[in-house]
């Protein structure tokens, strides 16, 4: 298997500001309209064998309010627990709504152990794509729907089938349309949950649809699997690759296009010599073969190169990486047949490697006594009480004097690349020191962009399809929420947490109690002043407000946009003026 290539996320410098200080609590009202809902949303909860964290993350953090990114007018879409879409149109003009149902979930099957809540995507601005959680995926002709909710047309199934078979269940997680051989090609990533001996298992299944004019059929099938929960999944931009953000790597496990070969193991290493190093000297050390002649034993050290060799077989054999002082080498062979030579650095150093580029048949061990040393040096880096070195004073560093935003993950999260075609990791991006915190939508042929948390501010990034004939994965850093990182972190019940596409604010919501807004415009009335090289400044804060929403029920759903802020609870539909 080729080496995947590592990604660098590197912000640019210009969408930084570092003189930022925070953000102040702003008690004025935003502006609120609401809608009473006429029929309540549809909602599960995991059973008794859905007890895992990954059902956990499935259900609690479902958005129950759905965006039609494809009509730029504020159309809202939701499904009752009646199983009926139903449409909600805001009239920005006016503020009022409008709303209408506009399909019925066919089959309307029996909820049962396994199932999960209802999906509703739309790949283009003529199609949705729908999964009732009971195992059946429905392809829905919608026609255009840039319309307000009581001018559309009611909408038609174009297909419908059990996905994944009998008694498998699903989410759908990510849809796109693109055209290719003058088929029009849907493709579908839905995900699912299997449970081993073990642990659970995250399983992405990749669909693809084919439509000539005659109606939609199944064309293949792609699944990749993992350990644990998923935090972002999409289907590349050119539908040739998926990208995955979590914990452990997927790899592929079915494709029923192209065979999935099994990576070559590689071969053991077979240690002929082993090394070991002081900041003096080197000890090589090798073993011969029973009834041995010392005869045959022959060891040349030049300053920088050496060999050594038995029966015309060399053991040790290459330059070496620094010099040596060859003149005081010495060599022993003891009865039992190991031998010993030892070589006397030129330079008192530590070195990295004995020969130089390496050499697979040697193996480098540690001086107990230097071992001993560093982490006796290091101690005071992961000592919860102050070590003091002989020579020099080091502060210590309390566990205790950490915020819990502070603290590290004990897992690595990862974003990877994973090409469709040869079912390898092409590149991928370490997260672990950039906490993922959401995902939006900001460009509609592209995959959703992911919000990192870097330092204490949170950066957005875009991931491209790769380019043709070219081997960099480009992410463009293309906005940053304000300390926000940090902001965030301290609210340990958030459900939700988004931002608009002009990142103009953020927002963390809570299940049932509060809704915390952070505007990172500078406030020009703020009175805050700090004393910089003899002059007072203005003091660069943002605003927070707050919003309770609690009379409302639990908060299911929310999009936020340049504009308003929605938020769906058990009982309303609640618009918030952000301008």
């Amino acid at each position: 298997m080729p080496p995947s290539n590592l990604v660098e996320l590197r912000p640019n410098r210009r969408l930084l500001d570092h003189e930022f200080e925070g953000y102040k609590l702003n008690l004025n009202a935003l502006a609120q309209h609401s809608l009473e809902l006429i029929s309540p949303v549809d909602r599960l909860y995991p059973d008794e064998v859905q007890f895992s964290f990954v059902h956990a993350k499935l259900f609690a953090l479902h958005n129950h309010l759905i965006i039609d990114h494809w009509d730029h007018a504020f159309n809202y879409y939701y499904i009752d627990n009646k199983q009926q879409v139903r449409n909600i149109t805001f009239e920005n003009i006016n503020s009022t709504f409008q709303q209408a149902i506009v399909y019925d979930v066919p089959a309307h099957v029996e909820r049962k152990s396994g199932h999960f809540n209802l999906c509703l995507l739309f790949p283009s601005c003529t199609l949705a794509v729908i999964s009732d959680g009971t195992g059946y995926l429905h392809i829905v002709d919608t026609g255009l729907r840039n319309k307000p909710a009581t001018e559309k047309q009611p909408w038609n199934t174009a297909h419908s089938s059990l996905a994944l078979g009998d008694g498998k269940y699903f989410v759908v997680v990510d849809s796109r349309v693109q055209t290719k051989d003058n088929k029009e090609v849907l493709h579908c990533l839905l995900q699912s949950v299997e449970q081993n001996d073990k642990h659970f298992n995250s399983v992405l299944t990749w669909i693809t649809f084919e439509n000539d004019g005659q109606g939609w059929v199944q064309a293949a099938t792609k699944q990749v699997q993992g350990k644990g929960i998923v935090h972002y999944a999409a289907i590349e931009g050119s539908c040739s690759a998926l990208y995955i953000a979590s914990d452990n790597l997927f790899k592929f496990t079915q494709d029923s296009e192209n065979d999935i070969s099994e990576p070559k193991k590689e071969q053991p290493r077979q240690i002929v010599y082993t090394w070991l190093q002081t900041a003096d000297d080197i000890t090589i050390t090798l073993q011969l073969e029973s009834n041995f002649d010392k005869k045959l034993l022959h060891v040349n050290v030049t300053p920088m190169n050496v060999k050594i060799s038995y029966a015309g077989k060399d053991f040790v054999c290459g330059k070496l990486k620094n010099k040596v002082d060859s003149e005081l080498t010495t060599w022993n062979v003891g009865e039992s047949g190991q031998v010993d030579v030892l070589m006397t650095k030129s330079e008192s150093m530590m070195w990295d490697e004995l020969i130089e580029g390496g050499d697979k048949t040697g193996e480098q061990i540690l001086d107990p006594s230097l071992v001993e040393e560093v982490h006796r040096r290091l101690m005071h880096l992961c000592a919860e009480t102050e070590v003091k070195a002989a020579d020099q004073s080091v502060p210590g560093l309390s566990t205790q004097e950490l915020e819990e935003c502070d603290a590290a993950s004990e897992e690595d999260t990862v974003l990877v690349r994973l090409d469709a075609t040869n079912h390898t990791i092409t590149h991928r991006v370490p997260l672990s020191v950039h906490q993922y915190l959401f995902s939006l939508k900001l460009e509609t042929q592209e995959v959703p962009a992911l919000c990192l948390r870097h330092d204490v501010d949170a950066c957005i990034w875009q991931p491209y399809s790769q380019l043709i004939n070219s081997e960099t994965w480009p992410i463009k850093h293309q906005g940053t929420l304000m300390a926000f990182g940090y902001v965030q972190s301290s609210k340990q019940n958030r459900k939700f947490v988004t931002c608009p596409p002009n990142f103009a604010y953020s927002v963390v919501c809570e299940a049932s109690r509060h809704v915390f807004i952070y505007k990172s415009t500078n406030n020009s009335n703020c009175q805050l002043r700090k004393r910089t090289g003899g002059s007072m400044k203005n003091v660069k804060v943002g605003q927070q407000y707050v919003l309770n929403v609690e009379k409302n029920g639990e908060v299911v759903g929310i999009n936020a946009t340049n504009e308003y802020l929605f938020i769906l609870t058990e009982k309303k539909l609640l618009v918030i003026e952000m301008l």
